[in-house]
């Protein structure tokens, strides 16, 4: 007798639990290409799902009622579909198009030199201007460093080499600890820090 209740009990246990999944959604998932065979379809706040066919169709079990279906796949942005079925009733949800995550919006880029981001940025950043009329009148036979030997708290020696061996100290420290920037462009060596002015004779 108690076998009995108990397969008794089992078989109303299956039977409820087939009717309450007796409800199916169904859909197609695309991309702006075509079908997306392999996409996830999950309810939402639940561990019921599948996957899209090589067709990018889907056909899941649900609750009857309410609930959303989250779409996703790798490199798409996801997509939450709502949905309302009735009991035993198969709801068909058509296409559902995910639009890939790797699309770009416009880019702008903007050139800035150094003294227009210390002054956008209003920093303490210590800014001393060279005129191209002063290099001009300074150079004679001086090499690039020694240019700069009248701006505040820059020193500039020569090593006692050849032509652009010179070396620049800035605020006590040595060149290989300053970003050289000529032009926009950084001139310091990428090995050792060291600058050679050689490059820039003439």
């Amino acid at each position: 007798m108690k076998k009995i209740t108990r397969l008794l009990m089992v078989m109303m246990f299956f039977a409820m639990t087939s009717s309450i999944f007796a409800q199916t959604v169904t859909g197609t998932v695309n991309d702006e290409t075509g079908a997306l065979p392999g996409a996830n379809v999950i309810v939402k706040g639940t561990s019921t799902g599948t996957t899209t066919d090589f067709d990018g169709k889907f056909s899941l079990n649900v609750p009857a009622g309410s609930g959303t279906l989250v779409v996703s796949f790798v490199g798409y942005a996801s997509q939450s579909i709502a949905y309302t079925v009735a009991s035993g009733e198969t709801k068909d949800l058509g296409g559902i198009t995910l639009v890939s995550s790797n699309t770009l919006e416009e880019v702008v880029i903007v050139g800035q030199g150094v003294i227009d981001l210390a002054k956008e940025r209003e920093t303490p950043v210590a800014v001393s201007t060279i005129k191209a009329i002063e290099i001009q009148e300074k150079v004679g036979n001086l090499e690039f460093p020694e240019i700069l030997n009248t701006t505040p708290s820059i020193y500039a020696t020569k090593q006692g080499g050849g032509y652009g061996d010179s070396r620049i100290n800035v605020r006590g420290f040595d060149q290989r600890n300053t970003a050289i920037i000529i032009n926009g462009q950084p001139v310091n060596d990428m090995e050792n820090g060291w600058v050679y002015w050689s490059n820039w004779q003439g």
